[in-house]
């Protein structure tokens, strides 16, 4: 009896010294500081969506263009929908965009294949620039870095920032300039009203949870005249959740995008 009260005790201890073990190694994970928040969210870069969004208005009426751009697989495809709001009324397209800088397009009762950039006036090697290594979070500059704040609520990290720097509101401004386009010519429209804009202030936020990044966006603000404003963004969310992206079949076996005919002089 007594053996058996013995082999209890010890049985109950064990589990105890168990417990108190994994209790301890489950609150003995370190602490991060900024540096290592951004380097664990530059790793969670596989897959996931990202939105960027041109508004142009005033306090009553505005002009939205955004492109949602859901990126994976090996290689990384982007399964990409539009929509440009004017006036009141909203047009939408879906395309997918592959390595070998193929657009495929969505023209309701059947797809269309084209060259990338002979459609949008950007390339997929600009796609990946603007968004699988966009600089704001990859290579982040000096003062952005800086700039940020950081709160921390158990395994989740917040990191804000405000800055008012010319130059790295015109790097973030870049890539969304460049691919949130359907036409070479929009990218010229967006560059005449950077020009004649005055860039007034960026907001930064990244999160990262359990050593991985749920979201990172920015926005950056400019004003064209007394009345304009000029809002660009750029976020990301659900990261990881695309790694095996395809491209449907449907979509390959689009036909060859019919040529605009020349316009009668």
């Amino acid at each position: 009896m007594k053996f058996k009260k013995l082999f209890l005790s010890l049985g109950l201890a064990t589990a105890l010294l168990a417990g108190g073990c994994a209790k301890q190694e489950k609150q003995s994970q370190p602490v991060l500081n900024k540096t290592q928040v951004i380097k664990k969210a530059q790793k969670s870069f596989k897959s996931g969506e990202a939105t960027q969004t041109v508004i142009l208005g005033t306090d009553t009426d505005k002009q939205k263009v955004s492109t949602k751009a859901t990126f994976g697989g090996n290689p990384t495809v982007f399964h990409i929908n539009y929509q440009t709001t004017s006036n009141g009324k909203t047009q939408t397209s879906e395309e997918w965009a592959d390595h070998s800088n193929h657009l495929y397009i969505n023209g309701q009762s059947s797809w269309y294949k084209a060259k990338l950039d002979q459609v949008t006036g950007h390339t997929y090697a600009d796609l990946l620039d603007s968004i699988m290594h966009n600089e704001m979070l990859i290579d982040p500059p000096a003062k952005l870095t800086d700039a940020y704040k950081m709160k921390r609520k158990g395994n989740t990290y917040t990191l804000t920032a405000n800055l008012k720097d010319k130059k790295i509101m015109q790097q973030a401004v870049d890539p969304v300039f460049i691919t949130d386009t359907q036409s070479p010519k929009q990218q010229k429209v967006y560059r005449q009203l950077e020009k004649a804009g005055k860039f007034q202030s960026m907001t930064v936020k990244l999160v990262v949870k359990n050593q991985k990044m749920t979201s990172f966006s920015y926005h950056v603000n400019l004003k064209v005249g007394k009345l304009m404003k000029f809002t660009v963004s750029q976020s990301y969310n659900n990261m990881g959740s695309q790694d095996f992206l395809k491209i449907p079949t449907n979509a390959l076996n689009g036909k060859p995008l019919p040529k605009a005919k020349p316009k009668k002089k």
